[in-house]
């Protein structure tokens, strides 16, 4: 068989065995099934090695043997006695998972199933001996070699038990560093095989980049992937192989070209930020060849109406200031506020693009223009709108449409149309959007000419460096570091001296990061805004407690990583569903993970549309339908069941109602606008509307609005290896924007627990701002850190052996919640710590109904009913 075939076949086996549900190691939670199945994957890939005449020489028959040992020794951990001892984390007596009679029943199963039809009874003695001998201390081997000899078993015997003990180890290690080092301190091992491991430390999106560039290099070197882990992975090498150890710098070099290509995308919807606050938000994203593209979408952001709809007395305000700029004097009359009201709310996108255009050339902010780009660039912008106009566009802020008039756009308009190429006296005359697309061709050739002019490379083009230099800091190994004595000292000297400098900006601070404690000065760092950390003026316990404080200061690859993730998203980033091994994974199954999650999320995104959604806030909707399966039986596609809904048809009106409405608003009522903006010729808004709710308009304001209304919250997916699975959410797992901070970490640990039993991985659901615990794991699925939900399920992670009853019990309460008509804000946690869960029956027949089986049965299934069941299931 294949080897993918005989992972299948020993997968099947141990289904059947339940084995998913059976803990094999308690500090990772890792199941008897994961472990068993990642031995038997590791000795796969090892096997071309030591088969080889160089090597063992393994025959067929002998890898047989080792193939069936490695499942069935530790099959004695599926009893109970030893599940009740190893659940409870060795406080209990002392049980022994070495059982003998068990593994000489189990051995002839295995067999029938890998086809191992003849196999004799004595081979299969082999199998078993070979199976149990890894267990015995030194010494304490001999009866069962004795009895292998007299039996008839091969001289080798001896030989292939040390290599069961040594791949047990091997995948029983803690760490990457700890298994290379299992493995090349075992005799049998060491003489034929060579193992090494890169290892970092966990930071987020970039992390999962980091794994995958570091597997690149170790590949390109001549390794091979042996086992992956959250933090690292080990690869391993014929040892008469030639294969060098990539360096820091081979892995730098990859990542940048790496970040190269992910930055080389369209970033306008990122570059052009709020009208009324930062209009060039993320300078370091800047590329100068797209500076057209930033200018017209600049003149995108604001509708052309928006002034004039506003009151009269605040359109007075502004015309008074207008005139008071231009010279006039006393309060403008109706008439007069409703004339330069029109032309002042028209000139609202123009106003927007000079702006950008002004941010644009801001050496400032964008330190390649330079002050030569600066002097160059005021030159031709006066050479187009007069002298003095510079210094009128430099003199506006934030949108201010009196100032934003008469310094930018009067300067415009009161050009002659020859100017421009039209045969009108002023430009002001000309079409509103013709006059739009003429003023973004101007300043974009300034722009193009200030940008050749200075020849230096766009902000963009130097940040896939600088972000691969701090990124590859996170590695460990390789890391060509110096003395870690040394290293500690410098920053814990660090430490001591940035605490007065904690929420000032001074050059010649030294900080500490909040986000991943590392220590930087200001030309490393950056002042912290809203976009990339919760509160930024709050203040930390990194400062002292009294005084003045400012804003918080991050080290600049902490800004990257925020970066890359709203690079690679396209959107802010509200929650983060991060799937690892529990302990380790072999390449094999770290593979066909990717590839049944990968397949999940297209069936997921497929089911989205204008009548149907998905939601995985839809907890009590997906407990109804999983009530009557074993969550151990699921398969991917059954998640897309789960969570899929369907829409109503008065819904869908609704929504298409909403639609129209948005629309018109983004397009100021104009289908001229919209045509122009999405480059189509729609004969009405009905036809436009049509278009856009079969997602065929591919332009960005309508596909936001679509989004928007159709509730389209697609999921996304940063796979790159078996490490580190992300699955970025842009909006919370919640039933409701009101509902309880209790119910809402249920919910997100209903999904953590149904997508570790499909995809027997470690998962856990956390705020974007939690990123330094990406990596630690200790269990199927992450308890959030809400404490009366960490008090109810008495831990932070559950095991694999309690993911069936958690997911069974929150299910049941999802369901019991709206028969019992519970407070909807806190229904679902009310349901599941109702305690004695029996007051749930006089809650449903307080509503006039009588209670059904089907809820007798759900309530049975709550951690309160007839009480301690929820100390049985931790004992």
């Amino acid at each position: 068989m294949s080897d993918s075939r005989v992972l299948a076949q020993a997968l099947t086996w141990m289904k059947k065995r339940d084995w998913r549900a059976k803990l094999a190691k308690s500090k990772s939670g890792q199941s008897l099934l994961e472990h068993s199945l990642i031995e038997l994957d590791v000795f796969l890939q090892l096997a071309p090695i030591l088969r080889d005449a160089k090597h063992y020489g393994l025959s067929d028959l002998e890898e047989a043997i080792l193939m069936v040992s490695l499942l069935v020794h530790d099959a004695g951990k599926e009893t109970d006695a030893w599940q009740a001892y190893v659940s409870s984390s060795g406080t209990g007596p002392w049980v022994s998972h070495v059982s003998p009679e068990l593994t000489e029943k189990l051995v002839p199963e295995i067999c029938a199933a890998f086809g191992l039809d003849g196999i004799s009874s004595e081979i299969q003695r082999v199998m078993i001996h070979c199976a149990g001998i890894h267990h015995d201390r030194p010494g304490r081997s001999d009866t069962a070699i004795l009895e292998a000899v007299l039996s008839g078993a091969s001289d080798r015997f001896v030989t292939l038990a040390n290599l069961v003990k040594a791949i047990d180890r091997l995948c029983s290690a803690g760490s990457p560093s700890d298994a290379a080092r299992a493995a090349m301190g075992d005799a049998g091992l060491q003489k034929h095989l060579r193992m090494t491991t890169h290892e970092l430390i966990p930071r987020g999106v970039s992390t999962t980049v980091l794994h995958r560039v570091a597997q690149q290099a170790f590949e390109l070197a001549g390794w091979k992937p042996l086992l992956f882990f959250a933090t690292g992975t080990v690869y391993v090498a014929d040892l008469n192989a030639i294969c060098p150890i990539p360096s820091t710098g081979d892995i730098l070099g990859l990542l940048t070209t790496d970040l190269e290509n992910a930055l080389n995308r369209d970033m306008t919807q990122l570059m052009v930020g709020s009208p009324t606050g930062n209009l060039l938000p993320k300078p370091d994203l800047l590329s100068f060849s797209e500076s057209r593209s930033y200018l017209a979408k600049a003149g995108q952001k604001i509708g052309a109406q928006s002034f004039a709809k506003k009151r009269f007395q605040d359109k007075q305000r502004v015309v008074q200031e207008y005139l008071k700029l231009k010279g006039g004097t006393g309060t403008p009359d109706a008439g007069q506020v409703e004339q330069h009201a029109g032309r002042i709310s028209v000139a609202q996108p123009e106003m927007l693009v000079f702006k950008f255009f002004k941010a644009m050339m801001d050496p400032d902010r964008v330190p390649a223009v330079g002050a030569d780009g600066a002097k160059l660039a005021q030159e031709h912008y006066e050479a187009v709108f007069g002298a003095g106009s510079w210094d009128e566009l430099q003199s506006t802020s934030t949108l201010m449409a009196a100032r934003d008039m008469a310094n930018t756009v009067d300067r415009y308009w009161e050009l002659p149309g020859s100017s421009v190429g039209y045969s009108v006296p002023r430009v002001e005359e000309i079409p509103p959007q013709t006059r739009l697309e003429l003023l973004i061709g101007i300043l974009d050739r300034i722009a193009s000419q200030v940008f050749e002019s200075v020849n230096r490379p766009s902000p963009r083009s130097a940040l896939a460096a600088s972000m691969a230099k701090g990124f590859v800091a996170d590695l460990l190994v390789p890391n060509e570091g110096g003395d870690v004595k040394a290293l500690a000292s410098k920053q814990l000297n660090h430490y001591r001296h940035s605490k007065p400098f904690a929420g000032k900006e001074l050059a010649a601070a030294v900080y500490l990061c909040p986000i991943c404690s590392n220590p930087f000065d200001l030309e490393r760092g950056l002042k912290a805004s809203a976009d990339f950390i919760d509160n930024p003026q709050t203040h930390t316990n990194r400062g002292r407690s009294h005084g003045g404080f400012g804003y918080v200061m991050v080290c600049s690859t902490c800004y990257h990583e925020r970066l890359i993730r709203q690079i690679l998203l396209g959107q802010p980033l509200a929650e983060i569903i991060v799937l690892a091994p529990r302990l380790n994974l072999g390449p094999i199954n770290g593979a066909q993970l990717l590839q049944r999650i990968r397949e999940w999320t297209d069936a997921a995104n497929g089911a989205i549309g204008a009548e149907s959604g998905f939601s995985l806030g839809f907890t009590d909707h997906a407990a109804r339908r999983a009530h009557n399966h074993d969550p151990f039986e699921m398969a991917p596609g059954d998640l897309v069941a789960l969570f899929r809904y369907r829409v109503s048809s008065d819904t869908q009106k609704k929504r298409k109602h909403e639609v129209l409405q948005l629309l018109k608003e983004a397009f100021d009522d104009s289908l001229d606008a919209l045509n122009t903006a999405c480059v189509r010729s729609f004969p009405s808004w009905e036809a436009a509307l049509e278009a856009l709710v079969a997602d065929q308009i591919d332009q960005q304001d309508c596909k936001a609005i679509r989004r928007k209304v159709f509730r389209l919250g697609a999921i996304e997916l940063i796979p790159q290896t078996p490490n580190m699975i992300l699955i970025p959410l842009s909006a919370p797992i919640a039933a409701g924007k009101d509902e309880s901070e209790s119910s809402k970490a249920l919910r997100r640990l209903y999904v953590s627990l149904i997508l570790s039993v499909v995809f027997d991985a470690s998962v856990a659901i956390r705020r974007a701002a939690d990123i330094g615990e990406l990596g630690q794991s200790a269990g199927a699925a992450y308890v959030p850190p809400v404490p009366a939900v960490r008090s109810l399920i008495g831990r932070e992670w559950v095991k694999a052996s309690e993911a069936r009853y958690w997911l069974t019990a929150i299910g049941a309460a999802s369901i019991l919640a709206r028969d019992a008509s519970l407070p909807p804000r806190s229904a679902l946690y009310q349901a599941l710590a109702s305690d004695p869960a029996e007051r749930l029956v006089r809650r449903i027949e307080a509503g006039g109904r009588s209670i059904s089986p089907l809820q007798l049965s759900l309530i049975s299934q709550l951690p309160g009913f007839h009480a301690g069941r929820l100390q049985e299931v931790h004992t």
